[in-house]
C-alpha cells in the first residue's frame, strides 16, 4: 500500500471555503454598515444636544437666539457668534457625521433653522410662503438638523435647490403630516431609512415642530 502525502487542496475545496467565506461575508457587512449608522446616529444626536445646549445659553445672555445662516451680526454668521468671543461652543462648525466629504466647511456642517411665531422660516434668502425674510423677525423656536444616511437634506438634484421639499412640507406639515414624516428619520424604518435628524428648541409649534422634540 502506498501513502500519497496532500501537499495542496483540492478544487472541491476550495469552492466549499469560497463558499463559506461568501456566506460570512453576506452576513457580517450588512451589520457592519448597520451599526455604522447608529453610531453616527449617536454622534449625531449628541452632537445637537451640545448644539441646543449653546444656543439656549447665548439666547440668555443674549435675550435673542443667533441670527439666521447668511445673516452677519458684528461680523459673525450664525455659528460664529456661538464660538466668539464666548465660547458657547469650542468650533464655529460643528461637523455632521452623515456629510459627504470634500466640501466646503458650509456644507458639511449640521444646519440651523430659527422660526417666528406665524411657524415661518426666517432665512435671509427667503421664498414665500415657506419662509420669510429676518429683518422685523422675533425669533420663537429652532431646529439643528443633520443630514441622516442618505448624506443629502433633500431629495432633488443640488441644482434644484435640494432643500425645497423640506420647506414645503414643512410649511404644510399639520395639513400633511405623512409629507412632513418622509423627511424625518426614523431607525424604526431600518438604520439607513431616509430622512434628516431633528432637534428643536425654544417654543416649537404645529406639528413639524412636535416631531423635533426629545
Amino acid at each position: 500500500m502506498f501513502i500519497r502525502n496532500r501537499l495542496a487542496f483540492t478544487l472541491l475545496e476550495l469552492l466549499i471555503v469560497v463558499a463559506i467565506i461568501a456566506v460570512l461575508a453576506a452576513i457580517a457587512v450588512p451589520n457592519f454598515n448597520e451599526s455604522s449608522i447608529r453610531a453616527k446616529a449617536a454622534r449625531a444626536r449628541a452632537d445637537m444636544k451640545t448644539i441646543a445646549t449653546a444656543i439656549e445659553l447665548y439666547r440668555t445672555d443674549n435675550t435673542s437666539y443667533p441670527p439666521p445662516y447668511g445673516v452677519v451680526v458684528e461680523g459673525r454668521d450664525s455659528w460664529a457668534v456661538l464660538s466668539t468671543p464666548c465660547a458657547y461652543l469650542s468650533t464655529a462648525r460643528t461637523v455632521d457625521p452623515f456629510a459627504k466629504r470634500g466640501g466646503m466647511i458650509a456644507q458639511v456642517t449640521y444646519t440651523y433653522e430659527p422660526v417666528n411665531n406665524r411657524n415661518q422660516i426666517i432665512e435671509s434668502s427667503a421664498q414665500p410662503p415657506n419662509s420669510v425674510a429676518p429683518e422685523g423677525q422675533s425669533i420663537v423656536w429652532w431646529w439643528v438638523a443633520s443630514r441622516g444616511p442618505d448624506s443629502q437634506y433633500g431629495f432633488k438634484s443640488p441644482a434644484l435647490d435640494p432643500e425645497a421639499d423640506i420647506r414645503v412640507k414643512f410649511h404644510e406639515s399639520d395639513d400633511h403630516p405623512d409629507a412632513w414624516l418622509s423627511v424625518v428619520y426614523d431607525p424604526t424604518n431600518g438604520p439607513a431609512s431616509l430622512g434628516n435628524l431633528y432637534r428643536a428648541g425654544g417654543m416649537p409649534t404645529g406639528y413639524a415642530g412636535r416631531t423635533m422634540l426629545w
